[in-house]
């Protein structure tokens, strides 16, 4: 889960970069105006020369725009689509600014009628795919990134916002080979790389994601993601020393992420190195109070250390948070064990019997046989 959670943000960034780097209203990467056109944003369609008004109030909206002032943008492009309902830049300049604006159901609005009028504009494609995942709509997201892929099949920015819609409708495969194919459009994209980072290590391919995590972290020497999904993925496969570099790395990025000090303190503990997985542990629990799995690392150390009493109340901590982990209620019933309270522990098997039978089965012999096992990872 906490993977995802982390893929939510991290695609959503991809869209709206691959949208970015696009000339919009004002855009410096854009020509200058000739005679009979003068909007300044991507698409070229002007309407008729007659239509002087509507030419002169969409340069307005372009300059309201420049200001930043997207209010004032607004208004001039929706005054131009009163005299010229057809005038395909002033539907497209509008949902820019809608953009800008942050108003992204008015975006959609907009860029679909500009997408009516011109159905093979691909910047109009960007943006509307951009907003659909935003908005959290990502089939529509993969439809739009689709068709502009189509339209420009050399383009890696729309196979690397094809890839991000896939993986957040949990097409994994899917998403592989759209950031593969956009990687290998472009060796240097960021956004590609960090996305096949990020889809191999949701898809639990920690082997294949250490390759691709370790390409981002040079692409994006600054990223908090590819550095954690990096370290993540050494501390999936056991290697602990080579998790602790990316892993601190994105903490030094990020020193407030919760989840970042707890992986730190899985590692630390599997190296042993209990007071820094205490510390690390501690800050994720600050950071982040409802972290149930920090509370779970912490009781995991002092059942290590057995300080029995900490342990409990770490666990119980845990469970209050997340009543569900089944590694908080195993280790919690070895620490009632230790402590003497067998009750205790017998409860915690009664409720592991509904959560996971198996598991109880487990724990069950290793509870007569008095058998301290401690397991800080998800089973």
């Amino acid at each position: 889960m906490r993977r995802l959670l982390i893929a939510a943000g991290l695609f959503i960034a991809l869209a709206w970069v691959a949208v970015g780097q696009e000339p919009r209203p004002g855009s410096a990467k854009v020509n200058p105006p000739d005679t009979t056109r003068r909007s300044f944003a991507t698409e070229d369609t002007a309407p008729d020369k007659s239509l002087a008004s509507a030419q002169d109030e969409l340069e307005r909206g372009n300059q309201f725009f420049r200001s930043a002032n997207y209010a004032r943008a607004i208004e001039s492009y929706r005054r131009v689509i009163n005299l010229d309902p057809s005038f395909f830049q002033a539907h497209y300049n509008l949902g820019v600014a809608y953009v800008d604006a942050r108003q992204y159901s008015e975006a959609l609005a907009a860029f679909n009628q500009a997408l009516s009028l011109k159905p093979q504009s691909a910047s109009t494609l960007k943006y509307l795919g951009a907003i659909h995942h935003k908005l959290g709509e990502y089939a529509a997201a993969v439809d739009c990134f689709s068709k502009w892929s189509e339209l420009e099949p050399e383009s890696a920015a729309a196979f690397s916002g094809l890839g991000g819609a896939r993986a957040r409708l949990g097409n994994y495969t899917e998403a592989e080979l759209s950031f593969r194919k956009a990687l290998s459009l472009d060796p240097t994209s960021s956004e590609a790389a960090a996305g096949l980072c990020l889809t191999l290590t949701a898809s639990n391919q920690d082997e294949q994601a250490l390759t691709a995590c370790a390409k981002a972290t040079q692409l994006t020497p600054n990223g908090v993601q590819v550095h954690y999904l990096l370290g993540k993925s050494y501390l999936n496969l056991r290697r602990y020393e080579d998790s602790l570099a990316p892993l601190i790395r994105a903490a030094e990025l990020s020193p407030r992420d919760g989840v970042v000090r707890n992986d730190l303190g899985l590692a630390y503990f599997g190296l042993e190195k209990y007071e820094r997985a205490i510390e690390s542990f501690q800050q994720a629990a600050q950071f982040e109070p409802g972290l149930g799995e920090a509370r779970t690392g912490l009781g995991s150390v002092y059942l290590k250390l057995r300080k029995y009493r900490e342990a409990k109340e770490a666990f119980h901590q845990a469970l209050a948070l997340e009543p569900g982990s089944v590694v908080a209620h195993v280790n919690l019933a070895v620490t009632c064990l230790e402590l003497s309270q067998r009750d205790c522990a017998l409860e915690q098997y009664a409720i592991l019997q509904r959560l996971d039978p198996k598991l109880a089965e487990d724990l069950s012999k290793r509870l007569f046989r008095n058998k301290v096992v401690t397991v800080p990872h998800q089973l």
